[in-house]
C-alpha cells in the first residue's frame, strides 16, 4: 500500500468486524466469570487466602501454558487452535455448575477448572494478539486495539451489574453456565472469518521450550521491550491481586452484597472504556512511552487514596481511575509489541512476554492476600499504589522513552 494512501476504515473490514463482534460477546462471559468465580470461593471457602491461592494457581498455570504455548502459535493454523481452545474452555467451565448442582460447593473444582481453563485460555489470548496484527494493516493496530478493549471495557460495565443480579438471584454457577455460552458465540465467530491466521513466511519448526527461550532473547535484545517487560513485571507483583482485596473489601468490610460488587466492578469499567477512547489520540499526542509511565502513575496515586476509602463510592471512583490507567497502559504496551515483532515470532514473543510477567503475578497475589488479613486491605492497597508511583520515577529513567523501530 502506497505510504500516502491511508489504510482503509476498519468498519469496512468485514472479517476484522466479524473476529471484533465475537470477541466482545465473549467478553460479557469474562465479565461473568470475573464475578461469579471468586464469589464461588467466598462460598465455599470463606477465605480470602484461598481467594489469592486459587489466583495464585492460575497464574502458574498460565506461566506453564507460556513455556509452550508461542511456539505452538507461530506453528500452527492459529484459527483452528483459538476454536478448540474455546470448546476446550466450554468443556471444562461446564463442570462447575454441573458438579455444584448436584454435589455441592467444591473448592477444589475450581482449582482444577481455573488451572486447566487458564493454560486453554493463555493459548487462545497468545494467538488473538497475533489473529489482530494479521487482520489490520500495521499503521491500523493502534485503532484495531482500542476498539478491541473499549468494547471489551463496555462488556465489563454491562457485565458486572447483569453478573451481580444473576448471582444475588440465581447463584454464581448460573454465572459461570452463561460465560460458558459465549466461549460457543466465540468459536462460531472465528469459523466465519475468511482471512488467514497463519503466521506469514516459512514457520520456524522449533521445539516448545526453544520458542520459548527465543521469546525471551528477542525481549531483552530489543531496548524498549526490555524496559516494559521489566517494569510491568514489577507492576504485576504489586496489581496481582487488587481485585480480590477489592471484591473481600466490599463483601466483609463494608458490607455490600453481591450486586454492590457487580456495580463496583461496571463502573470501573467506564474507566476503561475512556481509557480505550483516549489511547489512540494520547499516543499520537505525547508517543508511547510519557502514554505508559504516566498512566502506570494515575493507578497507583489513586491506590494511594484507598485509606480513605470509606464507602462504595469511593471505592468505586478508585476503581474506575485504576482502570482507566490499567487501559492505556496495556493497549500501548500490546500495540509496541505488535510493532516491533516480525510477524513468524509474534506468538512466542507475546507467549513468553505473558509468562514473564505471570511469576510475579502469582507470588503477588499469594503475599498481598496474606498482608491484607493481617494488616487490612486499605492499608495494603495504599502501600501497593505508593511502591507502583515509585517504580513509574525509575521507569523513566529506562529505554521505554525511546522511539519504536520495528525489527527486521
Amino acid at each position: 500500500m502506497n505510504a500516502a494512501t491511508p489504510a482503509p476504515s476498519l468498519w469496512r473490514d468485514r472479517d476484522f468486524n466479524i473476529y471484533w463482534l465475537g470477541q466482545t460477546l465473549s467478553g460479557l462471559g469474562d465479565a461473568f466469570a470475573a464475578i461469579a468465580l471468586p464469589l464461588l470461593v467466598l462460598q465455599s471457602t470463606g477465605s480470602l487466602h484461598r481467594m489469592g491461592r486459587l489466583t495464585a494457581l492460575v497464574a502458574v498455570a498460565h506461566v506453564v501454558a507460556g513455556l509452550a504455548s508461542g511456539a505452538l502459535v507461530d506453528r500452527v493454523d492459529r484459527r483452528r487452535l483459538m476454536i478448540a481452545c474455546d470448546l476446550g474452555r466450554w468443556l471444562v467451565y461446564s463442570a462447575v455448575p454441573i458438579v455444584w448442582w448436584l454435589h455441592g460447593p467444591s473448592y477444589w473444582l475450581l482449582v482444577v477448572a481455573g488451572s486447566v481453563g487458564a493454560l486453554l485460555g493463555n493459548t487462545f489470548q497468545v494467538a488473538a494478539i497475533t489473529a489482530v496484527a494479521n487482520l489490520v494493516p500495521r499503521e491500523r493496530l493502534i485503532d484495531a486495539n482500542g476498539r478491541m478493549h473499549g468494547s471489551y471495557a463496555v462488556m465489563f460495565f454491562v457485565g458486572p451489574m447483569l453478573a451481580g443480579e444473576v448471582c444475588h438471584r440465581y447463584g454464581a454457577t448460573t454465572a459461570i453456565a452463561i460465560d460458558c455460552a459465549s466461549y460457543l458465540v466465540s468459536a462460531a465467530s472465528l469459523a466465519f472469518v475468511r482471512a488467514r491466521f497463519e503466521a506469514s513466511g516459512e514457520r520456524e519448526r522449533v521445539g516448545l521450550a526453544q520458542g520459548f527461550i527465543a521469546g525471551v532473547r528477542f525481549l531483552w535484545s530489543v531496548p524498549t521491550l526490555r524496559a516494559v517487560t521489566v517494569l510491568l513485571g514489577l507492576s504485576s507483583l504489586l496489581m496481582a491481586g487488587r481485585e480480590n482485596l477489592l471484591i473481600f473489601h466490599v463483601k466483609r468490610t463494608l458490607h455490600g452484597d453481591d450486586r454492590a460488587v457487580g456495580h463496583v466492578f461496571a463502573l470501573a469499567a467506564l474507566g476503561a472504556v475512556l481509557g480505550a477512547w483516549a489511547t489512540p489520540w494520547m499516543r499520537a499526542r505525547w508517543g508511547f512511552g510519557a502514554c505508559w509511565l504516566g498512566a502506570g502513575v494515575l493507578m497507583g496515586g489513586s491506590l494511594l487514596g484507598f485509606g480513605a476509602a470509606g464507602s462504595l463510592a469511593v471505592v468505586a471512583g478508585i476503581a474506575v481511575a485504576v482502570a482507566f490507567g490499567e487501559t492505556v497502559r496495556g493497549i500501548n504496551t500490546m500495540t509496541v509489541r505488535q510493532e516491533i515483532t516480525p510477524d513468524r515470532m509474534l506468538g512466542r514473543v507475546t507467549a513468553s512476554f505473558w509468562a514473564l510477567l505471570t511469576i510475579p503475578g502469582a507470588l503477588g497475589a499469594e503475599l498481598t492476600a496474606r498482608l491484607a488479613e493481617r494488616y487490612g486491605v486499605p492499608v495494603v492497597l495504599s502501600s501497593l499504589g505508593a511502591a507502583l508511583v515509585a517504580l513509574m520515577v525509575v521507569g523513566a529513567m529506562t529505554p521505554i522513552r525511546q522511539p519504536v523501530v520495528r525489527e527486521g
